[in-house]
């Protein structure tokens, strides 16, 4: 009767969370092909391309969209055994709420481990190979990023703006070049600039003509403004590229061996986003676990409720997790509180009202806050009962 009874529920639980995997990950990814718009809409992109990206981004993606499937697709299971009063023949048959936990923990354990090789070892591969993909494009794209009658600040430190830009030719007419990344403050004008990529490929040269160097001191006290028939300036791609990728962070590329290595023989200050990074990779796939444990009782609270109800949960519950996260990240990189508990603050959380839904719905006592919500309904429901009611009481004429 159990092993029957376990199967029925691994199965109810496959289809919704597959979906709902399915679903998020087209959207998330979706969100990330937008973002790099102006790489796959400025080059030579074929469907090899395309597909690269997408396998290299998908990982990174899955540790945040395994955690939301299962905690919806669990939810939705639950809210349809509920409607359909399966739960209540569960209970009649002398199968407590507690007895249903078995098949659901199997299912996230499964998730889970799934999750965690995701984090530990695919992760950090795609991470890397991402970035090299996108840098490999943009060295093919960069004469269609130089946009001409803009401010381009992308650089950090360097302000840039090109009257006109002819991305055929690789010339420019009309150069105006800001460096503030030494003590002193360079401008450079020139009439015009070709653009030439060195033998190595990893610097992009730009060769201005006829132009005004001006350099101030930091203390502006000092300045100095040179003529020019040919001036060189040569920047490193990596650096021009890496803040339009999203910045060159190594511990995202690292492996979970190399980031602890590195927390443990770096100074406190240095670490701390690294050491955000390794609790994250290991707090965010025991989420799924957590909040799927979460689900199943929440699922059970409404009657009669749609599965709109249950996304619109789910996603509540989510985005909850996620704002505590995202607090705790702003609290550690301020020093407030350690790294390992901004990361483990969401599970911490996510455990107390686990525990305490899971004891409620075993004890099968009310909940005081689905009382609250019955009281607080539109008036609307409460006018049209209480007409109904006085039509029932009011005495038919004879």
């Amino acid at each position: 009767m159990k092993t029957i009874l376990y199967r029925y529920l691994m199965r109810e639980q496959v289809l919704p969370i597959s979906i709902c995997f399915l679903g998020l990950s087209l959207v998330l990814i979706t969100g990330r092909l937008m973002q790099l718009t102006q790489y796959l809409f400025t080059s030579s992109l074929t469907s090899l391309d395309l597909l690269e990206i997408i396998a290299f981004a998908m990982p990174k993606l899955v540790l945040y969209t395994l955690p939301m499937a299962t905690l919806i697709g669990v939810l939705l299971a639950f809210i349809r055994l509920n409607n359909d009063n399966e739960l209540i023949a569960f209970r009649t048959a002398g199968i407590s709420f507690l007895q249903l936990a078995p098949p659901v923990v199997i299912m996230l354990i499964f998730i889970t481990v799934a999750s965690s090789f995701n984090t530990l070892y695919l992760m950090p591969i795609a991470n890397k190979a991402f970035k090299h993909k996108l840098l490999s494009m943009g060295r093919a794209s960069l004469p269609a990023l130089l946009k001409e009658g803009i401010f381009i600040d992308s650089v950090p430190g360097m302000v840039f703006f090109f009257q006109k830009v002819n991305p055929t030719e690789l010339a420019i007419k009309g150069v105006f070049i800001q460096d503030r990344r030494e003590k002193q403050i360079i401008t450079i004008v020139g009439e015009r600039a070709d653009i030439s990529y060195q033998q190595d490929h990893n610097h992009l040269s730009f060769l201005i003509t006829n132009g005004i160097v001006t350099r101030v001191g930091d203390d502006l006290a000092a300045s100095q403004a040179v003529s020019f028939r040919s001036y060189e300036l040569s920047l490193a791609l990596d650096e021009l590229l890496d803040s339009s990728v999203g910045g060159s962070k190594g511990w995202r590329e690292m492996s979970f061996g190399e980031l602890y290595r590195t927390v443990q023989r770096g100074p406190a200050i240095y670490v701390t986003r690294f050491e955000l990074e390794l609790h994250h990779r290991l707090a965010l796939p025991i989420s799924c676990l957590l909040l799927g444990l979460l689900s199943v009782p929440l699922g059970t609270l409404f009657h009669q409720r749609s599965r709109m109800t249950g996304i619109t949960l789910g996603l509540g519950a989510f985005l909850a997790y996620y704002v505590v996260l995202s607090a705790g990240k702003g609290l550690a990189d301020a020093f407030f509180i350690p790294a390992w508990l901004a990361a483990w603050l969401p599970n911490i959380v996510t455990i107390i009202i686990t525990f305490y839904l899971w004891k409620k719905s075993q004890q099968e006592t009310p909940f005081g806050f689905i009382d609250f919500w019955k009281r607080i309904r539109p008036a609307s429901g409460g006018q049209k009962a209480n007409v109904s009611s006085a039509n029932e009481a009011r005495p038919s004429p004879r």
